[in-house]
C-alpha cells in the first residue's frame, strides 16, 4: 500500500512540474552586456554564434562581411562607384548608419591608392626623368635663354644679373641631383602628393561654394560631395592603373577596352555627380563642370609644383 502510495506522489510531482513553465535563462551579450533575445544582439548587432579558432575561418568570415549583400562596405561601394552624387544626398537625407562614414571612406581609398602606387614606382627601375635626346638639349637651352631674359623693373641691372645666376645655378643642380638619383625624387614626390590631394579638398570645396552660391547649401554638404568624388577617383584611377601593367600582355585586349571605359566615366561621373546633388540643368551643370575643371587642375598643378620643387630642395 505505501508502495502505490509512493509512485502516485511521484507521478501527481512529475505531471505538476510540467504544468508549471520553467524560467527561461537570461543570457547576455558578451560584447555589450545587453540581454539576448536572438543569434544578434538587439543593442550591438554582434552575431553569437560560437567563434571558430580556425584561420581559414576568420579569413571566410572577414571576407563574408565584406561582401555580403547586407554589408556597408559593399553597398557603399556599389553606390560610390555606379551611382553619381547618390551617396552624399543620401547622408544629408538621414540615411548614414547604411554606409561607410566619408572621411573613413576616404582614409580607406587614398591609403589603398597611394600605398599600391608607391609599390608599383618602388619597382619601376627604368624610370627615366632626363631624356639625353637632342630634343632635351635644345629644351634646356631654351629654359636657359628664358632664365637670361629675366629683368625685374625694380632691380638693379647688378641684382638681374645676380638673380639670373643663382636661378641657373640652381637649376643646374637640381638637373644633376636628379639624373643622379631619379628614384629617390620620385619617391620623395610620391610622399607629397597624399598631402598635396588632402589640401585640395577644401580648396575644392570653396570652388563649389562659389559656384552654387545660390543652392543655400553648407559648406559641410560641398565638403562631402567632394570627399566622395576623390574616393571615386581613386578606385578609377587604381583600376586604370592597374590594368595599364597588362599593356603588354595577351591580356590587353580584355583590359584596354576597360581602361577605355573607366577613362569616359571618370569625367562622366563627376558631371553627373553635380547634376544629381545641385538639381539643377544640364547646360548650366555643363557650364560649371567645365569651370571648375580648369580651376581643379590649376589648382593641382600649383600643388605638384611646389612638391617637385620641395622634392629637389630635400634630395
Amino acid at each position: 500500500m505505501v508502495f502505490y502510495q509512493t509512485c502516485f506522489s511521484r507521478i501527481v510531482s512529475e505531471q505538476e512540474d510540467q504544468l508549471v513553465p520553467a524560467l527561461p535563462t537570461i543570457k547576455h551579450c558578451p560584447n555589450c552586456s545587453a540581454g539576448l533575445h536572438g543569434q544578434f544582439c538587439y543593442s550591438c548587432g554582434q552575431n553569437q554564434k560560437g567563434i571558430d579558432r580556425f584561420f581559414i575561418s576568420i579569413i571566410n568570415e572577414s571576407f563574408e562581411n565584406i561582401f555580403s549583400s547586407d554589408s556597408r562596405s559593399a553597398r557603399t561601394l556599389f553606390y560610390l562607384l555606379f551611382r553619381p552624387g547618390h551617396l552624399s544626398a543620401e547622408y544629408f537625407s538621414g540615411r548614414r548608419a547604411r554606409y561607410i562614414p566619408p572621411l573613413r571612406l576616404y582614409l580607406i581609398t587614398s591609403l589603398i591608392f597611394f600605398f599600391i602606387l608607391s609599390i608599383q614606382t618602388s619597382f619601376n627601375s627604368d624610370i627615366t626623368l632626363v631624356d639625353p635626346s637632342k630634343e632635351a638639349n635644345q629644351e634646356h637651352r631654351s629654359l636657359e635663354a628664358d632664365i637670361d631674359g629675366l629683368n625685374f623693373w625694380f632691380l638693379s641691372d647688378e641684382e638681374n644679373q645676380n638673380l639670373t645666376k643663382t636661378i641657373k645655378d640652381q637649376l643646374e643642380k637640381a638637373q644633376a641631383r636628379i639624373e643622379d638619383s631619379p628614384g629617390e625624387f620620385i619617391g620623395k614626390f610620391m610622399d607629397l602628393v597624399p598631402q598635396v590631394m588632402f589640401f585640395l579638398l577644401p580648396l575644392f570645396t570653396v570652388l563649389l561654394k562659389l559656384f552654387y552660391f545660390s543652392s543655400n547649401k553648407y559648406y559641410t554638404e560641398h565638403l562631402i560631395l567632394a570627399v566622395h568624388n576623390h574616393c571615386f577617383l581613386f578606385i578609377a584611377l587604381l583600376v586604370s592603373n592597374l590594368f595599364d601593367l597588362f599593356g603588354d600582355t595577351s591580356l590587353k585586349y580584355v583590359t584596354a577596352p576597360v581602361d577605355v571605359a573607366v577613362s569616359i566615366w571618370i569625367p562622366v561621373y563627376i558631371y553627373l555627380s553635380l547634376w544629381v546633388f545641385y538639381q539643377q540643368g544640364y547646360f548650366i551643370t555643363a557650364v560649371k563642370y567645365c569651370f571648375l575643371a580648369v580651376f581643379y587642375f590649376a589648382l593641382f598643378g600649383v600643388g605638384a609644383s611646389l612638391a617637385m620643387i620641395w622634392g629637389v630642395m630635400t634630395l
